[in-house]
């Protein structure tokens, strides 16, 4: 004590109230300047705060001061406390340094204007408190601190005042490497002018920003920096960035572990909407991130503009129609099922797949995201969109040139073309019916042809027929003479016997086009009878229709068989 007389009158006041346990009542506002009546010495605070000594006991389990004005370092680095802090509407002259403590309880600065708080290393048994409206001009620095309960920094403003907005100063919280036991409370209008970074933070809680504004700072081109780091952080609740959250700049959580939900519902990304857009400029990055939960991200305020969910893995994936803006990165990315609420038609999605990175729709194609999604619907019982959405990349594949890649250049049009007809017969193999659709329709066609040409007489006996009875020469279809062991001519059944193949219906059997009879001049040019090319057409089509169907219906055409 001899080393702080005379006291001041506010000390005096802390004195009294310290050695009965009771709260220190110097003001009752936060006071704006060091007057007389309000000023504490920030040496006298930290000498209480470790105990006190000889003539300056500290009964009670808390340190309690209302409305004082802290003049110089409150220097507790490395210190043991052994009791808790609770400092409401005060202001503090120089940042208070807590680096390395030990503090056997609670250290709250409710309301209090400081130019910062030093803390790391520092193992707080309880809460932290940085709430109530608590204004803060300058770096909160917790990187590696422990705190046994949460971090509650509820109503804080991490900006400069009103007097020197206009200084181009850096704000940061920094809470790398820390250890959180309970909740991180950024809630109920938490500001914060420059950077909020929980790199690789441990949380055992829920990480809480609902109705948060984040507002990066702006380099030296313009560009919007990081306003939310979590990356490597591992947070054994939820995260809840919604509810009004607002981040003017990047939110990261590259390789964040998550055991509970992502909820963003309502947020706002890019909210100043001045954001570049370059390799890895997208407003939410959650490359590599692992979400146990649902990822939600419904009814944002505005279109999310380039998200990267590269081999990020979520339970369940929630968003909606107006979620996705343009320039995505979804390779990689793995989601169980779509959570309830979600879309789940075609058009949709397919049109949220068509929102990716252009690169990825295009030269550096990545079919992941189609096959996830396919995988996804189907495991859901959702069929019909699985292979609507099947489809749809097909098309794509063909509209961006990438079909017969793997052919020879002089040959890439073949494969082109057989793709084409592939899709307009089978749709490329998840619409098998439309090639049973085809395949009736070129039987009826054929079957009108061959009763037509069977009026003019161009079918006639085979040659076995004609070696067993010559007079059956001029017979045709019609004919009265053919005897009972011939079956008659029956247009449908003939073209039937021709479509199908390995089928005998004993049609052609007995029944072939007659030369001459239909066509002379055609017949002298291409040396076969015209008739003769219709058939050879329709087998060949009743071929190709039966592999097609066989190999739809085994799936061996299908890009997602194996997968």
């Amino acid at each position: 004590m001899h080393d702080f007389e005379p006291l001041l009158p506010a000390e005096q006041t802390v004195l009294r109230a310290a050695a009965t346990g009771d709260i220190a009542r110097i003001g009752l506002r936060r006071p704006r300047t060091p007057s007389p009546a309000l000023r504490l010495r920030g040496s006298f605070l930290g000498f209480l705060a470790r105990g006190g000594g000889d003539g300056a006991p500290v009964r009670g389990r808390r340190l309690q001061i209302l409305g004082g004005f802290i003049d110089g370092r409150v220097d507790l680095a490395f210190a043991h406390v052994p009791m808790s802090l609770w400092l409401y509407r005060c202001t503090f002259g120089t940042a208070p340094l807590l680096d390395g403590a030990r503090v056997a309880g609670n250290v709250a600065f409710a309301d209090c204007a400081m130019p910062g708080l030093h803390a790391q290393a520092c193992r707080i048994d309880g809460e932290l408190a940085l709430n109530a409206g608590c204004h803060i001009d300058g770096d909160v620095l917790l990187m590696h601190a422990c705190v046994g309960r949460d971090l509650n920094c509820e109503r804080m403003h991490l900006r400069g005042s009103a007097r020197d907005s206009t200084q181009a100063r850096q704000r940061r919280l920094v809470a790398d490497g820390a250890r959180i036991g309970g909740d991180v409370l950024l809630i109920d209008g938490f500001d914060a002018a420059g950077e909020v970074r929980f790199m690789a933070a441990r949380v055992g809680g829920d990480f809480r920003a609902e109705g948060a504004r984040l507002a990066a700072d702006l380099d030296a081109s313009g560009a919007r920096g990081v306003a939310l780091d979590l990356d490597r952080a591992r947070v054994g609740g939820n995260v809840r960035l919604c509810a009004g959250f607002s981040a003017a700049g990047q939110v990261r959580l590259q390789r964040a572990r998550i055991d509970g939900d992502l909820d963003c519902g309502g947020a706002a990304f890019d909210a100043a909407g001045d954001a570049s857009w370059g390799d890895n400029g997208a407003a939410l990055l959650l490359d590599r991130a692992r979400i146990g939960g649902a990822l939600n991200l419904r009814q944002l305020q505005g279109p999310l503009q380039g998200a990267s969910l590269a081999d990020a893995r979520a339970g369940a994936l929630l968003d909606d129609a107006s979620t996705w803006g343009r320039h995505h990165v979804l390779d990689g990315f793995r989601y169980t099922r779509l959570a309830g609420g979600a879309p789940t038609d075609a058009p949709m999605r397919l049109d949220w797949l068509a929102r990716q990175h252009a690169a990825h729709l295009g030269a550096d194609y990545r079919p992941d995201p189609w096959r996830r999604l396919i995988k996804v619907l189907r495991r859901m019982g959702r069929g019909p969109s699985a292979s609507a959405v099947a489809v749809g990349r097909e098309r794509h594949l063909r509209r961006a040139g990438l079909i017969g890649l793997g052919a020879p250049p002089g040959l890439r049009w073949l494969a082109r073309l057989g793709h084409a007809a592939y899709g307009a017969l089978a749709g490329y193999g998840h619409r098998p019916l439309r090639m049973l659709a085809s395949v009736a329709v070129v039987w009826l066609v054929c079957a009108a042809l061959y009763g037509a040409a069977a009026d003019r007489g161009a079918l006639a006996p085979n040659a076995t027929l004609l070696l067993a009875d010559p007079r059956l020469a001029q017979c045709r279809p019609h004919c009265k003479q053919l005897p009972l062991t011939v079956a008659p001519f029956q247009p449908l059944l003939y073209s039937l016997d021709v479509l199908l193949p390995l089928v005998d219906l004993r049609q052609q059997h007995h029944w072939v086009p007659a030369r001459g009879a239909l066509g002379s001049e055609v017949e002298a040019w291409i040396g076969t009878p015209p008739l003769l090319l219709l058939v050879w057409a329709e087998a060949l089509s009743g071929w190709i229709a039966t592999l097609v169907l066989l190999a739809s219906l085994a799936g061996w055409p299908d890009r997602d068989r194996a997968r």
